[in-house]
């Protein structure tokens, strides 16, 4: 019996593996599940037995046949173990106020939580005025020219559990000339549930690189601040180059087995150390190369320059980003040892989600202010020499590759599990929608594109 069970153990996305990597897979998918569950029951509120047995569940199947469970609300902490195995092989997280929940791997709590760190005051923003600038929703008169029911309609059908797989939406949000238009959530969700980005945060993490590169504390073809990387075959590698993901470093991005992106995320205190000393493959600026890893070179690279600490880090994104913008929800979870996961561990509400958006729609205005600048934006939305469908940490519909039924002119924000923030300048419109989807191409073709081209029908010419 217990052979049987070792062999079926299996890493996140489900795709069973080889014998020789049983070892760490079950680490993998006892740490990618009790973080998911500190993080979504923790942060964003939603009801313990949703989480774990529609979101959790399904994606580390066969686990659940030999996991033991515990949520300790009082102490704000999750651990999940292998039954058999016993708690010597138990993954633990914990809950910080401001910060989220950290996975620990080979270091204490009481390490982590020494670490320094005092969350910041959000702003209060006026509940009467409409989003985006006030703390309210839809503007008290319809936006001209909306064909209301039927924005309305393509949102409840994003919602629809009609596919072989669920679609568990969490919210969707339709926002047109500036206005929020649409929205709905599900799955315990609401107006208040900070939501996890998953992806979205690397677009997140190449804003606060421009934020820096604006500032003059970086230079986009000057060597991205790295101390480690100082006297290495990696020195060379500009910050340009990070932002199209063509740093040109070894990447496996597999989700489907034992890969750098899970070794990283699930059995790393260091995740920083581990992205950065990946083996050169490719000269820098040469291949566009997709990866989380990337994303945390860059975040090491915006967080070493932001003054290298975890509060100095935290400091920088909520007063440099998100406080100019009137996002009040917002913050990303820093690993074991202080380290801001900018390539995948970002969580905000849905309004605040679509306030990001929005100013790349306004091309780094905020309300007369200008937050980014324009050329910044101009360069990240344009496709890459490495990449047509690809700017600076933003995918492009160049030539309709992700959707044909929808402007060319239109970029996005993409994360796992179906998470999308899509801009199309032409329409004047944001599209938000978060979910724990499986299936790229069922969140493509089965949600996103009716979504987006019903609500685009729906607008005035």
């Amino acid at each position: 019996m217990i052979e049987w069970k070792k062999t079926l153990l299996i890493l996140v996305a489900g795709t069973s593996t080889s014998a020789c990597d049983l070892l760490k897979d079950r680490p993998v998918g006892l740490g990618y599940s009790a973080k998911y569950i500190c993080s979504y029951v923790f942060n964003s509120g939603i009801d313990e037995q949703v989480v774990i047995d529609q979101f959790v569940a399904p994606k580390v199947k066969p686990l659940p046949l030999v996991w033991g469970i515990d949520v300790d609300h009082d102490r704000q902490q999750v651990r999940v173990w292998d039954v058999i195995f016993g708690q010597r092989f138990a993954a633990q997280a914990f809950y910080t106020p401001g910060k989220g929940c950290t996975l620990l791997v080979d270091q204490s709590r009481e390490d982590v939580a020494a670490i320094p760190f005092t969350p910041a005051a959000s702003p209060q923003l006026d509940p009467a005025q409409p989003w985006p600038y006030g703390g309210g929703g839809k503007p008290a008169a319809p936006v001209e020219g909306v064909d209301y029911p039927r924005v309305e309609n393509a949102v409840v059908a994003a919602f629809a559990e009609v596919h072989a797989v669920p679609v568990n939406t969490t919210s969707v949000l339709v926002a047109y000339r500036g206005q929020l238009i649409a929205e709905q959530y599900g799955k315990g969700a609401n107006v208040n549930t900070p939501l996890l980005g998953w992806s979205m945060t690397k677009t997140i993490t190449g804003m606060l690189a421009g934020i820096l590169v604006d500032q003059g504390r970086m230079e986009m073809d000057a060597p991205a601040p790295i101390a480690r990387w100082q006297g290495t075959d990696r020195e060379s590698i500009t910050t340009r180059n990070l932002l199209n993901m063509a740093a040109g470093l070894k990447v496996n991005e597999d989700y489907a087995r034992l890969s750098d992106v899970t070794q990283m995320l699930y059995l790393e205190s260091d995740q920083y150390d581990y992205a950065l000393k990946q083996p050169v493959v490719h000269a820098p600026g040469e291949m566009f190369q997709y990866s989380t890893a990337e994303a945390n070179r860059l975040a090491a690279a915006v967080q070493e320059a932001a003054g290298g600490t975890q509060q100095a880090m935290y400091d920088f994104y909520q007063a440099a980003l998100f406080h100019r913008i009137d996002i009040t929800s917002a913050f990303i979870e820093f690993d074991a040892t202080g380290n801001f996961v900018g390539g995948a561990y970002g969580f905000m509400t849905a309004r605040d989600w679509a306030r990001l958006g929005e100013l790349y729609l306004q091309r780094g205005e905020w309300n007369g202010e200008q937050v980014l600048s324009s050329g910044f934006v101009d360069f990240v939305t344009q496709p890459s020499p490495a990449s047509p469908l690809y700017g600076g940490m933003i995918w492009l519909n160049t030539d309709g590759n992700a959707w044909p039924n929808i402007p060319g002119d239109a970029y996005f924000f993409a994360g796992h599990q179906g998470q999308h923030i899509v801009v199309v300048p032409s329409k004047d419109l944001v599209v938000v929608r978060t979910g724990v989807t499986e299936g790229r191409e069922l969140v493509r073709d089965g949600i996103m594109a009716p979504l987006l081209a019903e609500v685009i029908a729906s607008l005035p010419e």
